[in-house]
């Protein structure tokens, strides 16, 4: 059991895949003991070509930013709730993720590739990935990004993992990229609690949770790196869990002490 409790990964009903509006996780963290309470819901793109589907519109995303400031001030002698986004990495985007930063007041930015340049320069879906060789067209996307420095974290690294391949080279070689990335920009990597709470999975090579990745943690147990756990909840009654409590145990196992703080 956690005496700490933090989250920084938090959605809500903005991102049309998540329930629950943003007061309603702040009082699930209040009832679950959390110190601070992260939002990260996924961000939109000012390009109407970056049309992702599954996040806010970009005409929503003050009324977001004031929302949760509202929250911050109504609730700060309870809880200490912090202001993110989670984003994909484009190179073209690279103004925009600074502004929001800067003119837009975002305290943090988690890197989350939903979205990656395939081999033709393309944007390509992660979830549809069907052959290993685009893992590390996935990796090259995302190690740019954690190269820039604008994002704190690195969400669900091992995300790619969840297509239906056996592990092999590809596999690996993604995740010696990422991991070795991280060591020398110093980003998070998050271990991802909303993969577990997808249950488990039959793949080629057997039954695992689509991510957290047991393969690819092992190799980062082996790193020096720093790695939080976040919940990535959709709805308020997961901001604290028993997948939450278990992702704390798994890396306890892997011999993985997480930080506990952004530091913002």
């Amino acid at each position: 059991m956690q005496t700490i409790k933090n989250n920084f990964h938090t959605h809500c009903q903005r991102c049309k895949h998540a329930l629950g509006s943003e007061e309603e996780y702040v009082k699930s963290a209040l009832a679950g003991g959390l110190s601070q309470l992260g939002f990260s819901d996924h961000a939109p793109y000012p390009d109407p070509d970056a049309d992702f589907g599954r996040r806010m519109e970009f005409d929503e995303l003050r009324d977001y930013l004031e929302t949760v400031d509202m929250l911050s001030k109504k609730y700060r002698d309870s809880i200490t709730i912090r202001k993110g986004l989670e984003i994909e990495y484009f190179p073209k985007f690279r103004s925009y993720y600074e502004e929001l930063l800067t003119t837009w007041g975002v305290e943090y930015l988690l890197l989350g590739e939903h979205f990656y340049l395939n081999e033709k320069g393309e944007y390509a879906n992660t979830y549809d990935i069907s052959s290993t060789d685009e893992y590390i067209f996935y990796a090259r996307t995302v190690i740019e990004g954690m190269k820039t420095g604008l994002f704190k974290v690195l969400a669900h690294p091992d995300l790619y993992l969840l297509n239906p391949c056996a592990w092999d080279d590809n596999c690996k070689k993604a995740a010696d990229l990422i991991i070795d990335t991280a060591v020398a920009t110093g980003i998070i990597l998050e271990y991802n609690a909303n993969g577990i709470r997808r249950g488990l999975w039959s793949y080629p090579d057997g039954t695992r949770y689509p991510y957290p990745d047991e393969r690819f943690w092992s190799l980062a147990a082996n790193a020096p790196i720093q790695v939080i756990v976040s919940s990535d909840c959709h709805e308020p009654k997961y901001v604290w869990d028993d997948a939450v409590e278990l992702a704390y145990e798994q890396l306890q196992t892997l011999g993985i002490r997480p930080v506990m703080d952004l530091e913002i």
